[in-house]
This record gives structure tokens, C-alpha cells and sequence, in this order.
């Protein structure tokens, strides 16, 4: 696709969140497909709407705690020719928003899958968390895991369960772990309280050479530096943690069955290479597999994805780390090997947000490119 210059299109960019991804997103069109003048930007709507754009766009990002955006939507929908809405936190509230929102004209970018269909609105990927979360270690410390991680040889216990703030689906995971026996065969933590320093927690262990704090850590979102570039601390691979532990038990963020968000959980092993099972909603591994990654389907049951039961599913889970913690490491590793080296490879070498930007250059592509009448 030859770069085109838009000269006949104004767009509405909602002004939710301070740094403006959607700004980003329509910049980035230039290196692809179609160059947008900033001076055709608006960030008020009464200015947007009194202007003559033979093309009119709008572009929001879903901001976490706001749902103001919503009231702005209602209000531009009307003016323009498409709608664009981009959602990298993918929770029950911001689903609820997108409902509203079923319209035409509109098109979703979301970091995961919405498995009960919109009816009129195109439901299309945004994966945020996996790109931002590998960019680390393929741009600023490429060989940082190959020489840090130990050989999947002699670790003290079976699985890491890292399980963060408190969720249902995390209480059913440490009371299985308690009720099976097995808490000596595993590393398990559970800080369960949002707004308290992580620092100050006995139940959260951090990755501790080369982070420099710049900020309370009220939560894993929060900022650190590490080897001098700042992230998310839950973006950091606990190479500790796993230098000490076979494989991941991954309670993701949200283990409902309407959809699945991928966060920097599911990165993180299988940047380090490792056989993860999954605590989440339905379909978690089916959706994975369909972004191009591959699970472990007969080197364990992972039949479990399919149960619609949430504790059900959970225990099935489950049941394959307690499966796994009386096999032999070396057999299973080398059964997973071929799997882990390609999820590993397919995560530092493909480009994430080019297939973003490329979709979002498809979706007006029918506006741009086609003559007005």
C-alpha cells in the first residue's frame, strides 16, 4: 500500500487519557499507509462539529476509571463517517461500555477477545500487553533472557503461582494448593491488597538486580526502572522466580467467560520459554492459539479451556499442576521444547503493532481511497 496524504478528513481525538494513544495510532499510519495533517486534529467537540471535513473520524481510548467517554461518544457519533475505539484494559466495566456502543460505523480495537458477539460493531485485536511487555527484551535487552535464565535442570519446586490482588479465581487456587498438599512442591505468593506498597509485602517477591524505584507501587502498573528504561514492575520477567521453578501457573487478571484479556501473565513465561496452564475464562487457550501461539495439548489435558463452569474449569485446571508435580521435569521438558523455543521466538520477533496499524489502515481504507460523490 503506496503512503496517501489525507487532505479531507477531520478527526476527533477524545482527550480521556493524558498521552493520547489514538494520536499515536494515526501517526503511525505514515509509515504505511496514510499521512494525516495534526493541524486536521481536534480535541473539542463544538469545534470538531461546526467543522466542514468532507471526512469526519473520532478516536478513543477506553481510559480506566472514566466512563465519561462514553457521554462524549453519544455526542460526535452523529457527525462523523466511523468511529474508532481502542480498549487495552479489557474488564467487565469497559465491556459493559463497549455494549453501549454496538453500533455501525464503529470499529473496536481490543487487547483480547470478546467471546459473546457485538451485533453491528467489527470487533478487531489491540494487543497492547503483548507487545509492550516483549519490547524490553527484543529492543532494549535482546540477550538479557538467554543469559539469565538456568537450564530447565534441578530447581527446588514445580511451579510458580504468583497470584497478585485478591479474585475468586485466586482464592480457589490457593485453597486447592493448601487442601492438596501441595504448598512445599510449589512457590506461591498472594499479596492479595490493591493500594498497599509492594515493597512493604512479605507475600510479593520483586525481581531485585538493576530495579531502580521512581514511585509508590500501589499496584503492578505502577513504574520502575530497569537497566535504565521504564516499564511496569509486572512487565519484568521474574528470572528469580523462575530459576527456581519448572513451569507457571498464570491466574490471569480476569477469568470470566464473556472474554479474555491477555495481559503481561501470559507474556512472561512464555517469553522465559516455560509450559504454562492457565486460570481464565472460557476458551483462554483457543483464543491464544488463534493470535498464533501453541499450547500443550496432549503433554497434558488442557480439555479444561473448554468447561464452561468456572470452578469446574479452575479445578481442571489444577488438577494438571498436581499431574504435573509427580512427573519427571526432564521427560516433560523435552516434549514441550519445540513448543516453547517457537512461542518464545513468535514473541520477539513478530511485530504486534504493525498488525494494528495495518487492520486500522484497512478500516478506513474504504473512506480514503475510494472518490467522494
Amino acid at each position: 500500500m503506496s503512503v496517501i496524504r489525507v487532505t479531507n478528513a477531520g478527526v476527533y481525538h477524545d482527550p480521556s487519557n493524558e498521552w493520547a494513544p489514538n494520536i499515536f495510532h494515526f501517526d503511525q499510519l505514515s509509515n504505511h499507509s496514510y499521512i494525516f495533517d495534526q493541524s486536521d486534529y481536534y480535541y473539542d467537540i463544538d469545534l470538531f462539529t461546526d467543522s466542514t471535513h468532507e471526512l469526519k473520524f473520532a478516536a478513543y481510548q477506553v481510559p480506566w476509571d472514566d466512563p465519561s467517554w462514553v457521554n462524549r461518544f453519544k455526542t460526535v457519533y452523529p457527525h462523523v463517517d466511523h468511529s474508532f475505539i481502542f480498549c487495552s484494559e479489557l474488564h467487565k466495566v469497559h465491556v459493559d461500555q463497549l455494549r453501549q456502543l454496538d453500533l455501525d460505523r464503529v470499529t473496536l480495537f481490543v487487547c483480547g477477545f470478546i467471546n459473546i458477539p457485538f451485533v453491528r460493531a467489527k470487533v478487531l485485536r489491540w494487543m497492547d500487553w503483548i507487545h509492550t511487555t516483549s519490547y524490553f527484551y527484543t529492543s532494549v535487552q535482546p540477550k538479557l533472557l538467554e543469559s539469565s535464565l538456568v537450564p530447565q535442570v534441578d530447581k527446588p519446586k514445580y511451579f510458580d503461582i504468583l497470584l497478585g490482588c485478591q479474585r475468586t479465581h485466586r482464592d480457589h487456587v490457593f485453597n486447592y494448593i493448601t487442601n492438596n498438599n501441595l504448598v512445599d512442591s510449589v512457590l506461591m505468593t498472594y499479596h492479595r491488597y490493591y493500594g498497599k506498597d509492594l515493597r512493604e509485602s512479605n507475600e510479593y517477591i520483586m525481581e531485585s538486580p538493576n530495579v531502580e524505584f521512581i514511585e509508590p507501587l500501589y499496584g503492578t502498573v505502577n513504574q520502575v526502572k530497569y537497566y535504565g528504561h521504564q516499564l511496569s514492575i509486572s512487565q519484568i520477567v521474574p528470572l528469580e522466580i523462575y530459576n527456581q521453578t519448572y513451569y507457571s501457573l498464570v491466574a490471569e487478571t480476569n477469568a470470566v467467560n464473556e472474554f479474555n484479556f491477555y495481559t503481561e501473565k501470559i507474556v512472561k513465561p512464555m517469553l522465559a520459554k516455560r509450559l504454562f496452564v492457565v486460570i481464565a475464562g472460557q476458551n483462554f487457550l483457543k483464543n491464544l492459539r488463534s493470535l498464533g501461539f501453541r499450547t500443550f495439548d496432549g503433554i497434558i489435558d488442557e480439555s479444561y479451556d473448554q468447561t464452561a463452569n468456572d470452578a469446574a474449569r479452575w479445578t481442571q485446571a489444577l488438577d494438571q499442576v498436581r499431574a504435573l508435580c509427580q512427573r519427571d521435569p526432564a521427560e516433560v521438558y523435552s516434549q514441550v521444547q519445540d513448543i516453547v523455543d517457537y512461542n518464545q521466538a513468535l514473541l520477539l520477533t513478530h511485530d504486534w503493532y504493525r498488525d494494528f496499524s495495518l487492520e486500522l489502515a484497512g478500516e478506513l481504507a474504504p473512506f480514503l481511497q475510494t472518490p467522494r460523490i
